[in-house]
């Protein structure tokens, strides 16, 4: 430790996951990327902990460091979670901002702890490994906040590069990076405007039905795991569930072969196919996700796409050429008319990993 500074500025980007859903906390295989929407974090040392949203035009000062139920919680349970490590976090004053949309499924909620971890670390003056950040993040999610998610998130938030995406393995925790070679393809982000809670029954939901088909195969993990194993599953949802965490890490496997030729055809295959298992094995996808699926597959202009995040609304992530724009202008006057929602697209780019700007 070298001292604290004075005020630090650390943007924490948001994630999107080109394929591998709810394969995560399976030990599966996951292939995001950071993308160019960040929680902005301001950090100064300060003589009591206060925090506040730009966005909730809210602040909450603290002494102790309890469940609050509330947002600030992400931030009580990163200093929480750094302090069972032994680092020592001082009083400070934080201000956090964001053009993250909340509920999207592009995980604002990883962003904003590790932003905290990683802005707090920086004005401790803390030299911690990106690893180490993420796990903290990691913890605070699953023990504090009270959601069962995996480590994906949390790694992609930290570690990513830019032009890169993120290929985990979570069961052993490896990464490597897997270039994107975007100049003749774009990523988009379509906010269904449908919005879903992470820590909802149905996500927490899922996760037991994993835990009951290892159970009922007397296996610890999906990846000792093979499809003839799990077409003798008796129970019909449990047998579903399965399909679709095995089928998936194949089709992460596929999608990075596909990549080291830059076959994007092939991938947006691949996204489709995901889509498909989400929505028919594994349940987790809704009328207004599906019917943007189905628009989109009717035209060539678009390779591929699939929901995005949890599931029961957020996102759909699109793989598409130049044209999209017209494309997405016509779906969006339809969507408009059946839901009277407006659809939003984000223009996707990667970004680095959480940075702190001098």
């Amino acid at each position: 430790m070298n001292g604290m500074s004075e005020k630090i500025v650390v943007y924490s980007p948001g994630r999107a996951n080109l394929i591998g859903e709810h394969t995560d906390y399976n030990d599966g295989y996951v292939l995001p990327f950071a993308i160019k929407r960040y929680v902005k974090i301001e950090i100064e040392p300060s003589k009591s902990f206060r925090v506040f949203s730009e966005q909730t035009k809210k602040g909450i000062a603290f002494e102790h460091f309890n469940r609050t139920d509330s947002w600030a919680d992400y931030v009580i349970g990163i200093i929480v979670k750094l302090k069972e490590r032994g680092y020592d976090v001082k009083p400070f004053n934080m201000r956090i901002n964001s053009d993250l949309p909340m509920g999207a499924g592009l995980s604002s909620s990883a962003a904003l702890e590790v932003g905290v971890g990683y802005a707090i670390c920086q004005m401790m003056g803390y030299d911690i490994s990106m690893e180490e950040l993420a796990n903290i993040a990691h913890s605070c999610e699953v023990e504090f906040v009270g959601v069962r998610c995996g480590i994906m998130d949390q790694y992609t938030v930290a570690l990513s590069k830019e032009n890169n995406a993120l290929f985990i393995d979570t069961m052993t925790k490896e990464y490597k990076y897997v270039p994107l070679n975007l100049e003749n393809v774009r990523i988009y982000l379509i906010d269904s405007g449908v919005k879903h809670e992470l820590g909802n029954s149905e996500y927490n939901k899922r996760r037991k039905e994993c835990e009951d088909v290892l159970n009922a195969m007397g296996q610890k993990s999906f990846r000792n795991v093979s499809i003839e194993d799990v077409e003798r599953i008796s129970d019909e949802i449990l047998r579903k569930r399965a399909l679709h965490v095995i089928t998936e890490n194949t089709r992460v496997l596929k999608t990075l072969s596909a990549l080291e030729t830059d076959n994007f055809r092939l991938v947006g295959k691949y996204l489709y196919e995901s889509h498909y298992s989400l929505r028919d094995n594994y349940e987790v996808s809704c009328p207004e996700i599906d019917f943007i699926i189905g628009e989109l597959e009717k035209s060539s202009n678009v390779y591929g796409a699939r929901i995005v995040g949890a599931g029961f609304g957020g996102c759909v992530i699109v793989l598409a050429n130049s044209e999209f724009e017209k494309v997405i202008y016509e779906i969006s006057k339809k969507y408009d008319m059946k839901y009277n929602i407006e659809l939003k697209v984000i223009d996707v780019e990667t970004s680095d990993g959480v940075h702190r700007i001098e």
